[in-house]
């Protein structure tokens, strides 16, 4: 997996058939245009076509779909658009007066059913409900009695009392301790039997719903016949145009030049390949691979690596994986969130990205189940030690001494493989130097410290971490600047900047103390576990009859909180170690992808 080579082409064509040589062009599908021309396409000719693309976006949100129908005979697509809307505005409308009638129905349901007679029949009289607390009834009871008026309590629960009082007008706000319930005229059998056709409306519009997603891949080819539209105007408003001729320019892979070049020569068009100079910025083309891929993908969600650096999706897939087993720190949970991604398999596999992601992903799982195995811990059980799950967890988490090393020394091999591989890809400048000079300063400081603590031999603390330190040290003052130096002036202006690339020391000592997050994560995690189980114990410990049922809600609420706090460590602070930290000291320049010309319509 690396980034692939480009050659920058430059394509001459009649002016009369420019359109016909784009549209060739869009259909090979393997250039990245450069603009020539100031020209802007109407911005409209970019929106997607906005209430196809709403209708397919409704159907492909269907909990299930229907076979496809191909054949664009069979239908007139605005007519399907229409019916889609349609339905979408039906199911809202009624599932929107469901919910009203549901609300409608808790509020009159205590009342009972009734219905009220004609105002003529009680001589001006109306009813007037209020909700009222039962602290509250003795203070209304006096009021009401003073005033002379009529009312009774229909129904009583263990915080409140119904009541209705009857008079010709409302009563004062400030008589009542509780304002006015509006329960309205409409009885509640009535509001029942609403509610039940409201029911029945809404089954047959989403019977209706899925009836309609067998016309999904159809929407879909409308939606992406514009878009290609759009593209293929954008594209024609970028070329430099001449009286007779046209002249379109952009970025094509190296691999990709023979089918280029048989293009040309079947549409009689002219061709020019050149490799990149240093003036040019070229987009970054990734080759991934579907096994191990994925890393790239996961880092290209915030950063992409520039044309001239180097691809570092290789060791993120794995270095990801491995920050992510380290901060799970339980097989269980890992092997959990395996099958929840094995659930959603159907839907990670439609895209080449979310196969890869899917990958990665597994093998994320498997990492953690690994690590899981070897520190022994099962949901924060840990097993016997006579088993062979027992003999297997050699790794002891709570040998605070021993995982500071274990993730400092995770730290620091992730980040002298950054300045190694930037050394390389500046290999052909004496700056490849500097870096060398940071790995060996990040890995003589290592040393020093192991030595110190006894890990390693006294030797590594005395001699060679010194040594390292002092060599890696003039190494990044001596060549980190590329400031030519011509005079006196320049020489100092190039110490000075050595010197402001020593002090950066301070930043690698964090940047490798970040790594500690590893330790303290999994630890945590670890730790929680183990308290709920704990706290699961002591409840059925304490009623072996009812706390079986609260000892098995602790387990379960605990653990899912804990699993989903562990998830989303994992994933926020393994992916923040490969952005930052790493990609920090591996890739000096951010870079921009490659957009290939492309048809979408099949």
């Amino acid at each position: 997996m690396s980034i692939k080579r480009l050659n920058k082409i430059t394509l001459y064509g009649p002016g009369e058939d420019k359109t016909r040589i784009l549209q060739g062009l869009q259909a090979l599908g393997c250039m990245h245009l450069i603009p020539l021309s100031d020209k802007t396409a109407d911005q409209s000719l970019r929106m997607q076509p906005a209430q196809a693309s709403e209708a397919l976006a409704w159907l492909e949100r269907a909990p299930r779909s229907r076979r496809q129908i191909k054949d664009k005979n069979q239908v007139c697509i605005d007519q399907v658009v229409a019916e889609v809307l349609d339905n979408k505005a039906s199911i809202r409308e009624v599932s929107d007066a469901r919910d009203k009638l549901i609300e409608r129905i808790r509020e009159v349901r205590p009342w009972g059913e009734f219905s009220f007679p004609r105002l003529s029949d009680l001589d001006g009289q109306r009813f007037w409900f209020y909700v009222v607390p039962l602290g509250e009834m003795e203070a209304l009871s006096g009021a009401l009695k003073e005033k002379d008026l009529p009312w009774e309590e229909i129904h009583r629960d263990h915080r409140e009392a119904y009541v209705i009082v009857i008079s010709n007008r409302e009563p004062a706000e400030d008589l009542l301790p509780v304002p006015r319930s509006h329960v309205g005229m409409v009885p509640l059998s009535r509001l029942e039997m609403e509610l039940e056709e409201s029911e029945h409306l809404l089954e047959e519009l989403l019977a209706e719903r899925e009836a309609l997603t067998r016309w999904n891949y159809l929407l879909g080819q409308a939606v992406a016949a514009k878009q290609d539209q759009a593209s293929l105007e954008e594209a024609s408003s970028g070329t430099q145009d001449e009286e007779t001729f046209f002249l379109v320019q952009g970025w094509v892979a190296v691999s990709e030049k023979k089918a280029v070049e048989s293009f040309c020569l079947e549409n009689s068009v002219a061709a020019i390949f050149e490799e990149p100079t240093d003036d040019d910025a070229p987009p970054t083309l990734l080759e991934k691979s579907n096994s191990i891929g994925g890393g790239s993908d996961a880092l290209g969600f915030f950063q992409t690596p520039n044309y001239r650096t180097w691809d570092p999706g290789n060791l993120v897939f794995y270095s990801f994986s491995l920050f992510f087993a380290m901060i799970m720190s339980d097989a269980m949970y890992s092997l959990l969130f395996g099958g929840i991604v094995f659930m959603f398999r159907k839907k990670l596999k439609k895209t080449e990205a979310g196969s890869r992601l899917m990958n990665l992903a597994y093998f994320m799982s498997a990492a953690g189940a690994v690590w899981g195995v070897l520190i022994g811990s099962y949901f924060g059980v840990a097993p016997g030690s006579g088993g062979i799950l027992g003999h297997l967890a050699f790794v002891d988490l709570n040998d605070y001494n021993a995982m500071m090393k274990l993730s400092v020394f995770v730290g620091v091999s992730h980040l002298i493989i950054a300045n190694l591989m930037t050394a390389v890809v500046n290999r052909g400048s004496s700056y490849a130097l500097a870096p060398l000079g940071w790995a060996l300063i990040m890995g003589s400081g290592l040393s020093i410290w192991l030595g110190m603590t006894q890990t390693l031999p006294a030797i590594f603390a005395d001699r060679v971490g010194p040594a390292g330190l002092i060599i890696g040290a003039l190494l990044v003052f001596l060549f980190t600047s590329t400031r030519p130096v011509r005079s006196i002036g320049s020489l100092c202006l190039r110490g000075l900047d050595g010197l402001k690339a020593v002090y950066n020391i301070t930043s690698a000592f964090g940047d490798v103390l970040s790594y500690m997050r590893l330790f303290a994560l999994g630890l945590s995690g670890a730790s929680l576990a183990i308290t709920f189980n704990t706290l699961a114990m002591d409840v059925l410990d304490s009623s072996p009859v009812i706390g079986v049922l609260f000892s098995g809600l602790i387990l379960l609420l605990g653990h899912a909180l804990n699993f989903a706090l562990c998830i989303m460590s994992g994933v926020v602070h393994g992916m923040r170690l490969n952005v930052i930290e790493f990609v920090n000291w591996g890739l000096s320049d951010e870079g921009y992808p490659f957009k290939s010309f492309r048809k979408q319509e099949d």
